[in-house]
């Protein structure tokens, strides 16, 4: 009597098993991983009348659209902390980048929290950042198994300002650009 309890007891088990392996296989071909993108993030400027203007990001975070404020902010990777904008003439520079999930996103959000520059004769100006966060509502897709690439053109002519206590750096953007 005691090996025919055993064996229904390992069909038993062996039937449960099969079954959590099935129901697994069910439920990933029903509910499969989102697709994802990659999205990248590159500056560039032409300042007058400055040979380096370093620019230092700590964040880089976009907002997927019709998501919540708090659900919908992605963080991308800082692949180039600090960044000279002064020699980035006809080219531009990576920023940061990220796998993030397929579909439409509004808003771009950089941190700026140090600018160091030098002028062209040699004097090296250490900005005021007031608020540091340049936002732009430049809506934008990301494709699956696509790399969705922009370019953020400064303006330096507007973000550097000189006032009665010195030289600041608002961060402005003169355009946004895809591809």
């Amino acid at each position: 009597m005691i090996p025919m309890a055993i064996g229904r007891t390992a069909t038993v088990a062996i039937a449960i098993a099969l079954a959590v392996v099935v129901g697994g296989v069910g439920t990933y071909l029903l509910w499969p991983e989102p697709e994802t993108g990659t999205v990248s993030i590159y500056v560039k400027d032409l300042p007058d009348g400055w040979t380096h203007v370093n620019v230092t990001f700590s964040e880089v975070r976009i907002h997927q659209a019709d998501a919540g404020n708090d659900s919908g902010w992605h963080t991308l990777d800082i692949r180039n902390q600090t960044i000279d904008l002064a020699v980035l003439t006809n080219v531009s520079e990576l920023l940061a980048s990220g796998n993030v999930s397929a579909g439409k996103y509004t808003q771009i959000r950089l941190v700026v929290i140090a600018v160091k520059g030098t002028m062209e004769d040699g004097t090296i100006v250490n900005f005021t950042v007031p608020s540091g966060e340049l936002k732009t509502t430049h809506p934008f897709n990301v494709s699956a198994d696509h790399t969705e690439t922009l370019t953020l053109d400064f303006d330096l002519s507007k973000s550097i300002v000189y006032n009665d206590s010195g030289w600041t750096f608002k961060p402005v953007l003169g355009s946004v650009t895809n591809g």
